[in-house]
Parts: structure tokens; sequence; C-alpha cells
């Protein structure tokens, strides 16, 4: 997985000119906000599909969904959350945790007094 330390680690290794750029980039689109003439640098989409296509394990699936693991492998066993246990460990598939988290924003939108 993708971290910032590593991304961190890895523009460090970077040319000082290569540095300047991300830098540059940074600064401009943090604060000014991204300008409508900039280069696409991170299609978002494509981004998005490449972390789907790796599953989640437990912890990681827990933190998307902002529960405990002992509450995730409960709903694994009550049939709530799609996972697989393979020996004693779970996987689960990244566009089911997003269908369900976004489910659930929906029911609880819906919930709330007018």
């Amino acid at each position: 997985m993708l971290t910032a330390e590593k991304v961190i680690r890895d523009i460090y290794l970077l040319p000082i000119e290569e540095r300047e750029k991300v830098a540059r980039h940074i600064v401009d689109f943090g604060i000014k906000g991204h300008a409508k003439d900039a280069p696409e640098i991170l299609d978002m989409k494509e981004w998005q599909n490449e972390i789907a296509a790796k599953p989640f394990n437990l912890k990681e699936a827990s933190e998307y969904l902002g529960v405990s693991s002992v509450t995730l492998r409960r709903w694994v066993k009550d049939g709530k959350v799609p996972g697989y246990k393979i020996g004693r460990a779970y996987t689960f598939d990244v566009t089911d945790l997003k269908e369900l988290k976004k489910g659930y924003a929906i029911k609880k939108s819906l919930k709330k007094p007018s």
C-alpha cells in the first residue's frame, strides 16, 4: 500500500529540479486551488481504480469504514458485509466496501429529522 512516508522518501530521491516542481505544485494546488489550465498530474479515476483493484485486509477495511475490527468481523459473520476469510485472514473487495459506506451515508441522511 502506498503511504505518505513512501511518497516523501521517493520525493527526496528525486533530483533537486524535480523536487522543486513537486513542491511548487503542492503549494499552488494547496493554497490557490487547482488552476483550470494546469496539466492533469493525477488521474483521479485511474488512481481510484488502482486502489480498488487491491483487496483490503481487516485493518484497512475497518479504518475505511470507521469501525473497529471486532465490529467488522461481527458484520461479516452476520452477513452485513461481504468479506472472505482465508485461514485467519479476512479480505474485502474495495468496491463492496465503497457501496456499503455509500448506502450507510444515504440511510443516515434520510433518518435526520427535518
